[in-house]
């Protein structure tokens, strides 16, 4: 990735927020959490593009990778594959690696807008702002909101429309 990093998801609405000139109506315990699920939405890409990392710098894939056919030749598909992977890992614009980063930028644009927005509602309010910092030291961590599994996917193709 280059070291030109792209502009800042919502970073005008972050500029109106410190500049006081967007309206929110929100409690502490609002900010509190959402701040926190930022957090963790942030940790959880990071640990996914550690796995694209890892799946992008693994030697051997045992796809027949490093064999050689009859007559010496080498077997290109199973190259072609790891290659492919490892691209797809982390080693394109559109890899893995990369979509993350821009979810990555998108949750710490928010964060940035809400941290903006609390920090007006601070400056501004001295008995919100002792409310926000009591919430933020005694409110205990909640937990992700569990998985759900659909099941399979079933797909029904439907040659015309009945009426």
């Amino acid at each position: 990735m280059s070291e030109d990093k792209p502009p800042r998801p919502l970073a005008n609405l972050v500029d109106e927020a410190r500049e006081g000139r967007l309206r929110v109506r929100m409690e502490p315990q609002q900010f509190v959490n959402i701040d926190r699920d930022c957090e963790f939405f942030k940790n959880r890409i990071q640990d996914i593009q550690q796995v694209a990392t890892e799946i992008a710098g693994q030697e051997l894939w045992g796809l027949g990778e490093g064999n050689c056919g009859q007559g010496g030749k080498e077997l290109i598909s199973g190259q072609t594959m790891v290659e492919r992977y490892r691209e797809k890992a982390r080693g394109s614009q559109n890899s893995v690696y990369e979509v993350m980063e821009s979810h990555y930028r998108v949750v710490e644009g928010i964060q940035d807008l809400l941290r903006a927005v609390r920090d007006r509602f601070m400056q501004q309010d001295a008995e919100w702002a002792a409310r926000y910092r009591e919430v933020e030291a005694t409110l205990p961590a909640r937990p992700p909101a569990p998985e759900r599994s659909f099941g399979p996917v079933q797909v029904c193709y439907v040659d015309k429309l009945e009426m």
